[in-house]
C-alpha cells in the first residue's frame, strides 16, 4: 500500500484527531507519556508559547491509516528549523518519507539546517531517549526503542549528548563527607538553604526564573520566555511538589542557587486527572517509590555551592531510603558526577542535527 505526506491545519479535524490518536497505538498503557491538553494547543495555535513560532504538522498515511508524524517548527530570524513530536511504526520508507518532507518545509522557510526531537519549544520537551526502556520517569523524553535507527537512516547525526543518572537509595554516608563539608562551609559562609512551602512558592517559581533564564541560555534551542510565562507553564508543580525535597539558596537573602525534585509519579500526571489517578498521584506523594531531581542551577558567582544543594538533597533521600533519577544533565557539565558512588546505571538522550 502507497505511502502519503499531507502538510495539513488545525482547521483539519480529521488529520488533527490522527495526529493526536497516534501515540496511543504505539505505546503501552505505562509507557505513553503524551500531554494531550499541550500537542493540541500548540497545533492551533492557543499555546502560552504560541506567539514565538510557527509549526507545520506533518502525517505519513498508509492508506487511511495515520503510520508517521512530527511538527516542524520555525523561529523568525533562526536558521534553524526545529522538528519535534515525532512518533512512527517502525517503517523506514514511512519514516523517510516523514523526514524528507520536514526538509523540503524547512528549506521554504528559509532554514539551512534542522534540529530535534524538539517539540516546538525548549520549556517544553526535547532530545531522543537511546537506552534502557520499558519504564519512563516523569519529565522524562520517552519514545520507542527504534527511533534512533530512523533518525540516523534520515542523515541525522548526534549534536548533543545528555544522561540520567539512576542512583541507588541512600543508606549511609559513605563517600560523601566532601559534599557535607562542603555544606557546613556554606553554611558558616553565610549561606541559607533551606526548602519552600505551599504559601511561598509563587515567590520561589520567580526566583528560580531570575536565576535559570540566564544560567540555561547557552543550552541548545533556548529561547527566552518571559517571567509570566514561565510561572504559568510551571505553576503546575504547587500541587505536585514534596517541598521538603525542593531546596533553595540565599546569599544576603538573595536567591543564588535551586534544586528542585519531585515524586516519581511515572506517567500518572500526563493528561487528564481523573478520580482513580488523581488517587494515585496522591498516593504516590506520600509514599513515593524514588525521586526525580529535575532542575538544578547556581549563580556563576557562587561556584561550589552546587555540591552543598546536592549534599543538602542527599541528606533528605537518607531519610527516605529510596532510589532517585538525576535527570537530563548535559554532558560535560559537572552535575554530572555528582554523589558518583551512589549511580547504579545511567540512561542517555541525544540532540540531532541535519543540515539541509
Amino acid at each position: 500500500m502507497s505511502l502519503e505526506a499531507v502538510v495539513f491545519n488545525s482547521d483539519d479535524k480529521k488529520r488533527m484527531n490522527d495526529f493526536l490518536g497516534l501515540p496511543k497505538r504505539l505505546y503501552g498503557s505505562g509507557e505513553l507519556m503524551q500531554n494531550l491538553t499541550d500537542e493540541a494547543s500548540l497545533l492551533d495555535g492557543t499555546h502560552i508559547l504560541s506567539k514565538y513560532f510557527k509549526v507545520i504538522p506533518i502525517l505519513v498515511y498508509r492508506g487511511k491509516k495515520a503510520v508517521s508524524r512530527a511538527v516542524v517548527t520555525i523561529y523568525p530570524d533562526d536558521n534553524t528549523a526545529y522538528i519535534g513530536f515525532f512518533e512512527s511504526i517502525d517503517d523506514s520508507a514511512a519514516a523517510k518519507l516523514l523526514f524528507d518532507t520536514a526538509a523540503q518545509v524547512a528549506k521554504e522557510n528559509s532554514a539551512a539546517e534542522i534540529t530535534g526531537p524538539v517539540d516546538c519549544s525548549f520549556w517544553l520537551r526535547y532530545r531522543l531517549k537511546i537506552n534502557h526502556f520499558g519504564s519512563p520517569y516523569t519529565g522524562e523524553p520517552y519514545n520507542k526503542d527504534y527511533y534512533l535507527k530512523l533518525w540516523e537512516e534520515n542523515g541525522f547525526k548526534e549534536y548533543q549528548k545528555y544522561f540520567s543518572n539512576h542512583y541507588i537509595a541512600v543508606e549511609n554516608d559513605n563517600g560523601c563527607e566532601k559534599y557535607a563539608e562542603r555544606l557546613a562551609n556554606a553554611i558558616s559562609a553565610g549561606y541559607e538553604i533551606k526548602s519552600p512551602d505551599p504559601e511561598s512558592f509563587d515567590k520561589t517559581l520567580r526566583e528560580v526564573y531570575s536565576l535559570l533564564i540566564e544560567l540555561y541560555s547557552s543550552f541548545p534551542a533556548y529561547k527566552r520566555i518571559s517571567e509570566s510565562e514561565f510561572c504559568a507553564m510551571f505553576g503546575y508543580l504547587k500541587s505536585i511538589l514534596d517541598y521538603s525535597m525542593v531546596k533553595m539558596a540565599y546569599f544576603n537573602k538573595k536567591a543564588v542557587g535551586f534544586f528542585i525534585s519531585i515524586p516519581d509519579y511515572g506517567n500518572s500526571v500526563y493528561g487528564k486527572l481523573y478520580p482513580w489517578k488523581l488517587f494515585k498521584v496522591i498516593s504516590e506523594k506520600k509514599n513515593p517509590r524514588s525521586y526525580v531531581m529535575l532542575y538544578m542551577g547556581v549563580d556563576k558567582e557562587h561556584c561550589g555551592l552546587g555540591k552543598a544543594l546536592a549534599e543538602s538533597v542527599r541528606v533528605e533521600l537518607k531519610k527516605r531510603c529510596v532510589p532517585s533519577v538525576g535527570a537530563l544533565i548535559r554532558s560535560g557539565n559537572i552535575n554530572k558526577d555528582y554523589m558518583a558512588q551512589l549511580i547504579d546505571f545511567e540512561d542517555e538522550y541525544v540532540l540531532l542535527k541535519k543540515v539541509l
